[in-house]
């Protein structure tokens, strides 16, 4: 009688066609979520996946992670390119892991032999990053700079929010005689939202590219240790058994090793 009820129902999926999936603990625990989402729904990549990572026109950048977590994260309640850019990190690190395993290779520079070498990293063992300060109601975080004694308001990023600074900066580019990137200061403009209280964007602007380096150095670090994320600090290993510290960087082979 179970499985005639089973049968009936439209959302039944017989077992041998459901996808696994786990329940990813997500690092910022969905505090800057309207929906305070801790932890979603990630069903693994399959052979139907396969053709979106390797087609030319989207097997690298924000266009890739966009349709994977659409298609992967299940019980999102938003769209993932809202989510921030540390979590969205640690749902495609999942992704990978389950799809090819724990093992990356990548370059790491080695004393010993004075020289780059290629090393592996255990992507299991990356340590997530909690967000650990809370925002205010504006889901802002405030930051005294340490030279001029500015009050400054801002926001982390989202995956939204990285594929408007990619636009700018590569328009910009375009514009720059010498093809000069400004990617770090469209990064901050698009992060602060208040200076001393002032919220007027061109202000802002203007404000943030007369600002003393070692404020806005000291700004980016602040950001980057608050961020909530994966630890990308890490101990890669090479096949003659040395071990070396290194940071994981994401290559074009990180969806696509070598079998």
């Amino acid at each position: 009688m179970e499985n005639v009820t089973q049968n009936l129902d439209p959302n039944f999926v017989p077992e041998e066609y459901r996808t696994p999936f786990d329940m990813i603990e997500l690092p910022s625990q969905g505090i800057l979520y309207k929906n305070n989402k801790k932890s979603v729904k990630v069903e693994y990549l399959t052979a139907m996946d396969e053709s979106i990572i390797s087609a030319p026109n989207i097997s690298n950048g924000n266009k890739l992670i966009d349709i994977l977590l659409t298609r992967k994260v299940k019980d999102l309640g938003f769209n993932a390119e809202d989510l921030l850019i540390g979590d969205r990190t640690a749902l495609m690190v999942f992704l990978r892991v389950t799809a090819f395993g724990e093992q990356y290779t990548q370059l790491v520079y080695s004393p010993k032999e004075n020289d780059f070498v290629e090393a592996v990293i255990d992507l299991s063992s990356l340590n997530q990053k909690k967000l650990t300060i809370r925002p205010d109601e504006n889901g802002e975080f405030e930051y005294t700079l340490p030279k001029s004694n500015k009050k400054v308001t801002f926001t982390l990023l989202t995956g939204k929010d990285e594929e408007i600074v990619d636009i700018r900066d590569t328009e910009f580019k375009k514009r720059d005689p010498d093809g000069v990137s400004n990617r770090l200061m469209f990064v901050l403009e698009q992060q602060v939202k208040s200076i001393d209280g002032d919220r007027d964007k061109i202000r802002i602007s203007n404000v943030l590219k007369k600002l003393p380096i070692i404020d806005t150095r000291s700004l980016r670090k602040y950001i980057n240790d608050i961020t909530p994320g994966l630890d990308f600090k890490t101990t890669a290993r090479t096949q003659g058994g040395e071990s070396l510290d290194t940071f994981l960087r994401f290559g074009s082979n990180f969806f696509w090793p070598e079998l």
